[in-house]
C-alpha cells in the first residue's frame, strides 16, 4: 500500500462498520481494545465518528475482526435497526450482546436485501394490517388472523406451507446459521419489506411454523407496539393459533373428551404441535379445565415437551433467497461469491446471514 492510500484508508473509515463487525463477532469495546493495543475509549471514539484510527490501527482492525478492509469505508447503502423495531420472541431473557448481534445481522441483511432487489425484483411486498391496541379484547387478534387469510383467499384449511406462503407475499425469510442462544424467531420491517428470522436451532417443523405465524402477526398487528411486552406477545401467540387453526373449522374436529389418537391426526392434518391443539381447544371451550390440567400432566410425564411424537417431518425452508440468486446468474451472470464481494462481507459471514 501507497503512503497516499495510507492516508485515504482512514478517511474513509465508517465508524458504524466498526461497531458491525465488533457486535457481529460477540465482542465488547474492551475485547476490541485488548487485541489492538488501544483503549476501549479510542475504540468508542472510532465508532461515534470523532476520530479516526491510523493506518496500521485501521489494518489491525481489519484482520482481529475478520471482515475486509474495505468493508469499513463508507458506502451509500447503510441501514440502523434498533431495537424498538424489532419484535424478540424472547426479548426479556435475551441478553443485551444477543440482542445486539441479531439487530446487526438485520442490518446486514438489509443491505444483502438492498443489494439484490437492484438487480432482481422480488415479489411485491402484501402484508394486510390490522393495528390493535394494548387493550384490545381477546377476539381481536382472532379476527386480525380471519381477515389476513380472507385477503390472501386462503379459505379456512391447513396451510401446506407457511413459509412458502409468506415468501410468496412478499416477506424475506431467513433461517441464518450462528450461535442464538437465548434468541428466539424475531421480525421487523425494513422499508416496505417485512423480514423474518427464524431460528435454525428449532428443529420441530410445527413449532417452526407456529413461529412464523407468530411472527406475522407482529407484521400485521404491531407496527407501532412496543416489543417484546407480554401482552404483545400473546397477542401474536392468539393470532398465530388463529391463523393456522380457524376456530370455526377445528372446533368442529376437536373430540368430545380429551383422546390423544384424535389429538394426533389432529397434529398430522393441521401441522401444528400438540400444545398448540391443547391450547386452542382449550381456548375454544372443547377442552375444560381439568381435561387441559391432566392433558398438561400427561404430556410432561411422557417427556413430550421437548420431544413429541407424530413427526410432521423437517423445518420449512426459505427458498426466495436461492430463486433470486439462481435468476441473478442465469440473466444477469452474478453469482454470490460476486454478491458478498460487494458488500465486503467475508464468505462465512454472508453464509450465516442467509442459511
Amino acid at each position: 500500500m501507497s503512503s497516499t492510500e495510507k492516508r485515504i484508508v482512514p478517511a474513509l473509515f465508517d465508524g458504524n462498520r466498526l461497531r458491525q463487525a465488533r457486535i457481529y463477532r460477540g465482542l465488547k469495546k474492551v475485547d476490541v481494545a485488548g487485541v489492538v493495543d488501544l483503549t476501549p475509549a479510542a475504540i468508542g471514539q472510532f465508532e461515534s465518528g470523532k476520530a479516526r484510527p491510523s493506518s496500521s490501527a485501521y489494518a489491525s482492525l481489519a484482520l482481529h475482526l475478520g471482515f475486509p478492509p474495505e468493508f469499513f469505508e463508507r458506502r451509500g447503502q447503510s441501514a440502523h435497526v434498533t431495537e424498538s423495531h424489532a419484535h424478540f420472541r424472547k426479548l426479556r431473557s435475551t441478553s443485551k450482546m444477543a440482542r445486539d448481534q441479531s439487530l446487526v445481522r438485520l442490518e446486514l441483511l438489509a443491505e444483502l436485501l438492498m443489494t439484490i432487489e437492484g438487480h432482481v425484483e422480488l415479489p411485491a411486498s402484501d402484508v394486510p394490517t390490522y393495528p390493535i391496541a394494548d387493550d384490545a379484547p381477546d377476539p381481536e387478534p382472532e379476527r386480525a388472523a380471519a381477515a389476513v387469510r380472507e385477503s390472501w383467499g386462503l379459505g379456512k384449511g391447513p396451510i401446506d406451507s407457511v413459509v412458502r406462503l409468506l415468501e410468496g407475499r412478499g416477506v424475506v425469510i431467513v433461517r441464518p446459521q450462528f450461535d442464538a442462544s437465548g434468541v428466539d424467531a424475531y421480525s421487523t420491517w425494513i422499508g416496505d419489506r417485512a423480514v423474518v428470522v427464524l431460528s435454525s436451532e428449532k428443529a420441530d417443523a410445527a413449532r417452526s411454523r407456529f413461529d412464523a405465524a407468530h411472527e406475522l402477526g407482529h407484521l400485521v398487528m404491531h407496527h407501532d407496539a412496543e416489543p417484546g411486552r407480554h401482552v404483545v406477545e400473546n397477542q401474536a401467540n392468539r393470532f398465530a393459533a388463529a391463523f393456522l387453526m380457524p376456530a370455526d373449522v377445528i372446533g368442529k374436529e376437536f373430540p368430545s373428551r380429551m383422546s390423544w389418537p384424535v389429538f394426533f391426526r389432529l397434529k398430522e392434518r393441521w401441522r401444528v404441535s400438540l400444545q398448540a391443539l391443547l391450547y386452542r381447544a382449550r381456548t375454544l371451550g372443547a377442552l375444560g379445565p381439568e381435561s387441559y390440567r391432566r392433558a398438561q400432566i400427561y404430556l410432561s410425564r411422557q417427556g413430550w415437551r421437548d420431544n413429541e411424537p407424530i413427526e410432521i417431518g423437517a423445518p420449512e425452508e426459505p427458498t426466495l433467497w436461492l430463486q433470486a440468486f439462481a435468476l441473478m446468474q442465469a440473466e444477469l451472470d452474478i453469482d454470490e461469491k460476486s454478491v458478498a464481494v460487494s458488500c465486503c462481507l467475508p464468505d462465512e459471514v454472508f453464509s450465516s446471514l442467509l442459511s
